[in-house]
């Protein structure tokens, strides 16, 4: 199911068993939620955003729990910032949702209409389908 973990060796021990709860959780919801969100996308998980772009880490560093590239169809789950079953499961719906938007319109949002994140019409549905979290914990 899970592309394999990209995160750094020397962070392992530490998020071992974190990680692995999120590979299982992951495992066990992925399957359905994908089949009602109808996407095909495939799931990554990095600690964090610089180490999936293997950058440095700016001051104030992103706290993304996840993201959705239409250039790869994947969604990049961040460890670092999971810490519950509802983080797991609320960014997989969310990113879900990406996967089967038009990235030409969620980007002319951004750029034309000068949107900002919480006024986007992509992430306003996207975060309504995550209140539906709850039907897949009981899996």
């Amino acid at each position: 199911m899970i592309g394999g973990w990209k995160g750094r060796k020397k962070e392992w021990d530490y998020i071992k068993m974190k990680t692995s709860k999120i590979i299982e959780i992951t495992n066990k919801v992925y399957p359905l939620i994908s089949e009602n969100y109808k996407s095909n996308a495939k799931v990554e998980l990095y600690s964090n955003i610089f180490d999936r772009l293997n950058a440095s880490p700016a001051i104030g560093e992103d706290k993304a729990f996840a993201e959705y590239s239409w250039d790869t169809n994947k969604i990049y789950l961040y460890t670092n910032h999971m810490d519950s079953e509802e983080d797991v499961i609320r960014s997989l719906i969310h990113e879900c949702v990406h996967s089967k938007q038009s990235y030409d319109i969620y980007e002319a949002y951004y750029n034309e209409c000068n949107l900002d994140y919480e006024l986007h019409p992509y992430e306003i549905e996207a975060e309504y389908e995550e209140e539906k979290w709850e039907k897949y914990k009981r899996i």
